[in-house]
């Protein structure tokens, strides 16, 4: 009898040791799911990506270095119909795991990270070349899906499809839009596919 309840006293005691450290930890980590697998329309080389994309960029905007030598050109169908919305899902999930990640966390920017690597995790997943998927800096002069007029610099994602550029805001990704049309296209300030 005295074994036992120096066994349960010993027992208890390593409990409660253990049992602060464990609750501390907070609740167990977040689960992201993996990206449909890139779906491509063709190849290209760096340097017709680079001549592409230099055609975008207004006066006093520059473009960052490539470090490939072939890109993936997406499938347009695949962008709009299986990755936005699984990206819609994911960033969701990451939002409401970030909890406002403080005064530089969780913004523009390392939404747009996490875009650009999860077009990259799909191309690594369908097997193909580095998607041509950017993370663009732009002057935020006017509203877009869903985040206001801020006047100050702001990033957004920018696919090269088969039907040609497309911008998607990060935080939301409420809408896949033609460049063309994108609101914000002359405040263009840098381009970075890597």
């Amino acid at each position: 009898m005295r074994f036992r309840r120096a066994f349960s006293a010993a027992g208890l005691g390593a409990l409660l040791a253990v049992l602060p450290t464990a609750l501390a930890k907070g609740p167990p980590p977040t689960k992201l799911d993996l990206p449909p697998p890139l779906q491509v329309a063709r190849q290209i080389s760096a340097e017709e990506l680079l001549k592409s994309a230099q055609l975008l960029l207004p006066k006093g905007a520059f473009l960052g270095p490539l470090l490939d030598a072939r890109y993936a050109v997406i499938r347009h169908d695949w962008l709009a119909r299986r990755f936005v919305p699984f990206y819609r899902l994911a960033v969701a999930d990451l939002r409401d795991a970030a909890d406002g990640g403080g005064t530089e966390g969780a913004d523009c920017d390392d939404f747009c990270m996490f875009l650009r690597h999860m077009a990259g995790l799909a191309g690594m997943l369908g097997g193909s070349a580095q998607p041509s998927a950017a993370k663009v800096i732009v002057f935020q002069d006017r509203a877009f899906s869903g985040v206001g007029r801020t006047r100050e610099r702001h990033a957004v994602g920018l696919f090269l499809t088969d039907k040609g550029w497309y911008v998607l805001e990060p935080q939301t990704a409420a809408d896949l839009v033609p460049l063309e049309t994108y609101a914000n296209k002359n405040g263009i300030q840098y381009i970075s596919f890597h």
